[in-house]
């Protein structure tokens, strides 16, 4: 395209790029959110406990870190002893997001099929049009017990499709599922039988306990993302890291930048990972604050999932649009899905019990106007 007025030629993009149906939202125009409400609504870990001891963090970092370039070898080694791991099985990322990204850049091509799950992390089907493939997808299903995907017919669309890419979150989200160790195993073997890279998004670790971490030497097809946004509480460090066979996280090294993440993120991580005992007392915490918020909802007679990520799912039923009017204005939650095995259930993410105890208070406050229960 040339510039009427210049004349100048006006470099076209690549030709995914050039897909009308590829939209990013424009973060320009994002609102911040009020800071006199509770903030549940993005799966953050904001345990206060854990707050103030991420704050006391920043006092220890020497402040010549935001004035020089990254060092990140004694990082590897930190989170290389806590996963199990050698160093050379890690990269360091912005994010399990950079992670997931560095999984398609190395391994999908144009033309290569990207299978995930559906409903599932947004970015799957962004990175597979960026990177010129064609997703497909494994619908949930909705069943009295919540959202369901069969490990059978998971095998029976992979054997079919035998697609480059099969990217599954563990727990799932939004809909909190998970697939239990056999099936993992099953899906290991059959991903390695058909040549397909299992890309398996652990970002809810240790909310659910089970890895595939220990299986990466062993399969060389499988690699793992993990975050330190959830169970940390340091969404903010945008810090993550890839697991994988050796062989794969050199090859996956190759697309590395000139530093892979951040002086200050590296500098607080260091400090934080040598107290995984404060994290673990704070998914206690949450999951001691998601029992309380759990019985007291079916007190009142309304529906909960099992979840195994830091949010908890609930149906209001009928007295919906009572409790989202009692809740407005003090706190933030995903109030509903388009989806229809999670519609009518709206999603908090977890807090503590005396977190849990204010919008308790609200939702009763609703109940009772409305008549208790669905």
């Amino acid at each position: 395209m040339t510039d009427a007025g210049s004349g100048w030629i006006e470099p076209e993009p690549i030709e995914p790029l050039r897909n009308p149906a590829l939209q990013r939202p424009p973060t320009w125009l994002s609102v911040p959110r009020p800071d006199d409400v509770m903030w549940l609504d993005k799966n953050e870990n904001l345990d206060p406990e854990l707050l103030r001891f991420n704050r006391s963090l920043l006092e220890r970092v020497d402040a010549r870190t935001l004035s020089v370039y990254p060092e990140a070898a004694r990082l590897y080694s930190a989170v290389a002893d806590w996963c199990g791991v050698a160093p050379e099985s890690l990269m360091l990322t912005p994010g399990s997001d950079g992670a997931i990204r560095l999984a398609f850049h190395a391994f999908v091509e144009r033309g290569d099929r990207v299978v995930h799950t559906r409903p599932t992390f947004a970015m799957y089907p962004v990175y597979a049009s960026i990177f010129g493939a064609t997703p497909s997808s494994l619908e949930y299903r909705r069943t009295p017990v919540g959202p369901r995907l069969d490990v059978d017919d998971v095998v029976a669309h992979l054997e079919r499709v035998r697609p480059r890419l099969f990217c599954l979150p563990n727990p799932d989200s939004p809909t909190g599922t998970v697939f239990d160790p056999d099936a993992m195993s099953r899906l290991v073997d059959v991903c390695g039988r058909i040549g397909t890279v299992f890309l398996v998004d652990e970002a809810y670790h240790p909310f659910y306990r089970h890895s595939m971490v220990p299986r990466v030497d062993s399969a060389p097809h499988l690699v793992v993302a993990r975050s330190f946004s959830k169970a940390w509480g340091l969404a903010g460090l945008r810090l993550g890291y890839l697991v994988g066979h050796p062989r794969v996280i050199a090859t996956i090294h190759k697309l590395r930048p000139m530093y892979e993440v951040g002086a200050l993120s590296i500098a607080l991580m260091e400090i934080a990972v040598e107290h995984v005992d404060r994290m673990e007392a704070s998914v206690r915490r949450l999951e001691e604050g998601r029992s309380y918020f759990v019985r007291e909802m079916r007190s009142l007679g309304f529906e909960t999932l099992e979840t195994h990520g830091n949010f908890q799912h609930v149906n209001f039923g009928k007295d919906a649009e009572a409790v989202h009017r009692n809740l407005e204005g003090a706190v933030l939650y995903r109030k509903g899905f388009a989806e229809d095995c999670l519609s009518g259930y709206s999603r908090f993410s977890l807090t503590t019990r005396e977190g849990f105890e204010k919008v308790v208070f609200n939702i009763k406050g609703a109940a009772a106007c409305s008549g208790e229960g669905v």
